[in-house]
């Protein structure tokens, strides 16, 4: 031994002679005992809680499931809660000891809630500006539509509608001075999203709350005097009412339709239509398209543009590049009048394709006049987009209208929600005519899919329909986009790519079929039918070699405000940095992370409640040491009637026939029913990079000591167990509780770390998911962690799977070595399930 190896024995000595705490009578220390061990399980109860809840969120976020800022609110309220808990039983464990970890808790918490909190209220800036006072860089006062539009205003030869637009400040002071917000939020909390029904009606009771109160004085003033400036020139003056909330009109989501329109309005009029725009921000269809959208309602403010109305002779969309994925053309779809007919669907619409660059040819000459279009005004209205798409930088959704004059006007202009679909797979094989129930229509989004015929005619309709039909509807109106979510397929008898409905069809990838005529006399409900929306036609039956190339549906999530709120929040929980109790940064004030906590505190309880016997003198809740034939080193300490009644208290050691514990017997029997060979032998190129990572994470140095690097514990009762493994370079930990009620029957499994590279770790990882799941254990997988549960089954079906889990913790130690190669997963998987099967035959 050195002299700084003896330096350090003889602190060692000292900082444990000095933790040792004076004696106490019998019946204290007993008190103390069972009030430390009741801090502990709290702990653990506490432990396992903000451990769930961490893996949700982040199967939640890995799955792309539709979340609300609800559901992360009250995960992250569990997780911090529960991580409370964990510190405030550790120091009543440790005497008081480890405060710093009430400092960091209190840095990550506040921290987690200035995320939750984002971006409410920040935007600020006049009630009302006019459109020719607004550009981009004000999009957070006046939303992106307004914003967008103020600019293009700006841009030399390209006309807008006069106008003006009612701030988020003004819509803000509306709803505060109002004392909406509480009101609002409640209703909401409660509101189940799956009930369409219900839906409906709360979102009713919030608009109609909303319509029924006065604006403030100043808003009001506001909103009529920019009516009057603009009826200066123009006594016949009609408004378009429209929506620019915060959100709407981004590349990632467009709100088609959403949210409402009122058109030629009055002065008379123009509050009560205000306020209808404020409120539909809490329509259904809005509320439900946010939520699968992934925004947050409270940072969603409206905004409101109030437009001279154009007396349109023709009306339309321009999409500068082709949704039909139509090589390097354009499309302009058109219709007299004005062009609500073409966004909802209601009205026959013509569609032209042009060349996208100068001189924009038509791509099929003769295309325009028929009184709609001029072929100069469809090269003008191609002209106009392909400016504006390189001025915003990206392709545009744009609406537009002429009026009598020929004048055209912009009235809108947004980035292309979802790039453009291939409409037909021409090297598919068809199926036979016989099988052919419709043909024809326009496809709004390609792709196939097949299920049930349910007809949607009526709201009562709306909310029957049941997930994964097809949605068979005359129109394609906006107010059926809460369905879409739930169909997987959507056939219309009108409407074109154009229509709002076919924007957010194509958003969440909904195989899309429309202009079909007939659709809803042919198809009969219950039918069930395949729609292949790229060849647009629908077949009787489900015909599978049409749903096999069909491309995945996006995740309407990706790029949310919530799911950047989820992923940001999530970087401050789940992460795990302290894995290894023998570094050097193992200590309360480097917990970086929420996770970290947790396993610190973890490893501590355990230490301190072993350490107990020692410090107070107490052989009862002192650790045993117990023999084995395993070259491993395991210590028991009872907590109440896991000894059996004879033995000797005084002892150090402890045999495993002195042990009274069912759930530990269980897992005893699973480690020695099959002998273990040794470690396997790893490939050179595998210990080359086994000793890397050692040389360069000191939480990897096998030099170094740590309380419980050598040791693995059972802390037991009668009929609980939690055990404490650290396997090399691995740790594992088994809780589990055998009661008399189902409640109180329960395995909890948590396995982590290796030596090997990232990919054999995980490897072993997807192997002991295999082996678990194969013997019915419920899994949670994230890299290289993994959660394993059984939970409220017969005493007989909990004790064989705590077998299982013995087989496994003493069989897979140090197998993440061997994993490079991907054949060694499946032998051990396959050796596994044969040596459990017959083990657990064998007992039977």
């Amino acid at each position: 031994m050195t002299i700084v190896d003896r330096f350090f024995s003889i602190v060692r000595r000292f900082r444990r002679g000095s933790a040792t705490s004076p004696r106490l009578s019998p019946e204290e220390l007993h008190r103390l005992f069972l009030s430390r061990y009741r801090s502990f399980r709290e702990l653990l109860v506490a432990n396992a809680n903000a451990l769930e809840a961490m893996a949700e969120m982040e199967k939640v976020l890995r799955d792309g499931r539709t979340l609300s800022m609800t559901f992360i609110r009250a995960r992250c309220t569990l997780v911090t809660v529960n991580v409370y808990k964990i510190i405030h039983n550790l120091k009543k464990i440790a005497d008081g000891r480890y405060g710093e970890l009430d400092r960091v808790f209190l840095r990550l918490q506040q921290h987690i809630e200035t995320l939750l909190e984002g971006n409410r209220g920040r935007a600020k800036g006049e009630l009302m500006l006019p459109l020719d006072r607004i550009d981009r860089t004000q999009a957070d006062l006046t939303g992106e539509k307004m914003a967008n539009l103020g600019e293009i205003g700006s841009l030399p030869g390209i006309r807008i509608p006069p106008g003006f637009a009612l701030t988020v400040v003004a819509s803000r002071l509306f709803f505060q001075r109002n004392q909406l917000y509480p009101k609002i939020n409640h209703i909401i909390q409660q509101m189940d999203i799956a009930d369409l029904e219900d839906l409906d009606r709360k979102s009713t009771t919030i608009q109609e709350m909303i319509r029924a109160c006065p604006l403030p004085p100043e808003v009001e003033t506001l909103l009529l005097e920019g009516f009057d400036r603009l009826a200066t020139p123009n006594p016949r003056l009609r408004l378009a009412v429209r929506s620019s909330a915060l959100g709407e009109d981004l590349g990632q989501a467009s709100f088609a339709g959403l949210y409402h329109t009122e058109l030629s309005v009055d002065r008379d009029a123009l509050v009560a239509a205000y306020k209808s725009v404020l409120a539909s921000k809490y329509s259904s269809r809005a509320i439900s398209y946010r939520l699968a959208k992934g925004f947050i309602h409270e940072e969603t403010e409206m905004c409101v543009g109030c437009l001279a109305m154009v007396e349109a002779v023709t009306s339309g969309i321009c999409y500068t590049r082709s949704i039909g994925g139509r090589g390097n053309t354009l499309d302009l779809f058109a219709a007299p009048g004005a062009g609500k007919g073409i966004v909802e669907g209601t009205c026959p619409t013509r569609h032209f394709r042009l060349d996208r660059t100068p001189p924009y040819a038509l791509c099929l000459p003769g295309e325009a006049g028929n009184g709609l279009l001029t072929e100069a005004q469809a090269v003008a209205l191609a002209d106009i987009g392909m400016r504006l798409e390189r001025h915003f930088g990206a392709p545009q959704d744009i609406e537009w209208s002429i009026d009598a004059t020929g004048t055209i006007f912009v009235l809108q202009s947004r980035p292309i929600s979802v790039p453009s679909f291939d409409t037909a797979t021409a090297s598919r094989q068809l199926p036979d005519d016989e099988q052919l129930l419709l043909h024809g229509g326009v496809t709004g989004c390609g792709g196939s899919g097949s299920g049930p015929v349910f007809i949607v005619r009526s709201p009562a309709d709306m909310h029957q329909f049941p997930k994964r039909a097809v949605l068979v509807i005359k129109h394609p109106l906006p107010e059926w986009a809460p369905l879409l979510k739930r169909a997987v397929a959507l056939v219309a008898e009108t409407g074109s790519e154009a229509g709002h409905l076919a924007t957010i069809s194509r958003e969440f990838g909904l195989p899309s079929l429309l202009a079909l005529p007939g659709a809803t006399e042919k198809l009969v409900n219950g039918q069930i039918v395949t729609v292949d929306a790229g060849n647009r036609a629908v077949y009787r039956g489900r015909i599978e070699e049409l749903l096999v190339e069909t491309v995945a549906r996006p995740n309407p999530m990706a790029g949310s405000p919530i799911q950047r709120t989820l992923i940001e929040v999530l970087k401050l929980i789940t992460p795990l940095n302290l894995t290894d109790p023998a570094a050097d940064d193992f200590h309360a004030a480097n917990c970086r992370t929420l996770h970290d906590i947790t396993r610190f505190c973890h490893e501590k309880s355990v230490i301190e409640m072993f350490e107990f016997g020692r410090r107070y003198h107490f052989d009862k809740g002192a650790a045993k040491r117990l023999g084995d034939t395993l070259p491993l080193e395991w210590w028991v300490i009872d907590l109440g009637g896991g000894f059996h009644p004879g033995y000797d208290i005084h002892r150090k050691e402890i045999a495993i026939t002195d042990i009274a514990s069912a759930p530990m017997l269980a897992i005893w029997e699973g480690m020695h029913a099959v002998a273990w060979e040794g470690p396997p032998a790893a490939r050179f190129r595998t210990m080359v990079s086994f000793l890397m990572q050692s040389a360069m994470n000191n939480g990897l140095n096998p030099g170094r000591s740590s309380a419980l690097r050598e040791k693995n514990y059972f802390l037991i009762s009668k009929n609980y167990c939690n055990l404490s493994v650290r396997l090399g370079y691995h740790y594992a930990m088994i809780e589990a509780m055998l009661g008399d009620r189902p409640v109180d029957r329960y395995i909890t499994f948590r396995f982590k770390g290796g030596a090997a590279s990232d990919e054999q770790r995980i490897r072993r990882i997807e192997l002991l998911a295999e082996v678990l799941e194969t013997f019915d254990y419920r899994i949670d997988r994230i890299g290289d962690a993994l959660t394993a549960r059984v939970e409220r089954e017969s005493e007989r079906f909990v004790i064989d799977r705590l077998k299982v889990l013995g087989h496994l913790t003493v069989h897979t130690r140090q197998l993440d070595m061997v994993m490079a190669d991907p054949g060694a997963q499946r032998f051990f998987r396959d050796k596994f399930i044969q040596e459990i099967g017959d083990m657990l035959n064998h007992g039977q």
